[in-house]
């Protein structure tokens, strides 16, 4: 069927810097910060508000998934915490690809922190509450290496990328609980040029209900639906785990798409 990428930033570092005046540079003080020199692994870290080991599961129930459904992933499993030129890296080695001339699409899948069409990126110094230029990688970006005079082979498939993205909160200053505000529809802009689609979504239970979707309209039926009915019955999955938390507004998961075909996820 295709490759598939999955990139999961998960979790983010922020060290703190202060100046060394001796050496005249920054460097990370762990004292300031009160971190135990024991709990070395799990220092200066700021995860999204997820469980990471059951995210981690559910990344694997959906890599499980798309094999069945024929597709490779690469690497064989998700790549974690990616910077932003990582990230465009991961996307160069895909277009540079021989054997992608007898696939029938590509998906790029992305959990991250992220809004409006922008992923916030890792960075070993800096916290996603206060992101730096370097950390904001627009999805427009991703797509342009696989446009048809970057990527030849995948020129008139379907590219696919798929976005769970989660705002950071700031909190609120009503009294209100986070993430639990109305949000806007996102703005994402893709290259001008056919065959991308987006899918765009921003809590937690998008990649449960994707593999669920997946299995349920793809995998599972003799007849798998086409990928714009798919994604219309993944939001109404998406919406049966919000619909009864009380005062939650939800925007429905945003397609953004060019394709120029019915697209299929299954030979």
């Amino acid at each position: 069927m295709g490759k598939v990428l999955i990139v999961n930033n998960q979790t983010y570092s922020a060290k703190k810097k202060v100046y060394d005046a001796k050496k005249g540079v920054d460097k990370v003080d762990d004292a300031q910060k009160g971190i135990d020199k024991e709990d070395d692994a799990e220092k200066d870290v700021d995860c999204r508000p997820i469980n990471k080991y059951e995210e981690d599961k559910k990344v694997k129930e959906l890599i499980k998934t798309l094999k069945g459904l024929g597709f490779t992933v690469l690497g064989d499993e998700e790549q974690k915490n990616k910077t932003k030129e990582e990230f465009i890296d991961l996307l160069k080695n895909v277009a540079a690809r021989e054997d992608l001339k007898d696939d029938y699409c590509f998906i790029c899948i992305v959990l991250s922190y992220g809004q409006d069409g922008v992923i916030t990126c890792y960075d070993e110094t800096h916290s996603p509450k206060d992101p730096t230029a370097d950390m904001q990688l627009p999805v427009s970006e991703l797509q342009g290496c696989l446009k048809g005079d970057k990527c030849k082979k995948l020129l008139l498939k379907p590219k696919i990328f798929m976005l769970q993205f989660e705002k950071v909160e700031c909190g609120s200053k009503e009294g209100g609980q986070p993430g639990r505000q109305g949000r806007q529809a996102p703005s994402v802009k893709i290259p001008r040029e056919a065959d991308f689609l987006i899918y765009t979504s921003e809590r937690d239970q998008s990649i449960t209900t994707w593999n669920e979707g997946l299995k349920k309209y793809v995998l599972e039926p003799e007849q798998p639906l086409e990928i714009q009915t798919l994604l219309t019955r993944m939001n109404g999955l998406y919406w049966e785990y919000y619909m009864n938390e009380e005062q939650m507004r939800m925007d429905t998961p945003c397609v953004t798409s060019l394709l120029t075909r019915e697209a299929y996820l299954k030979k």
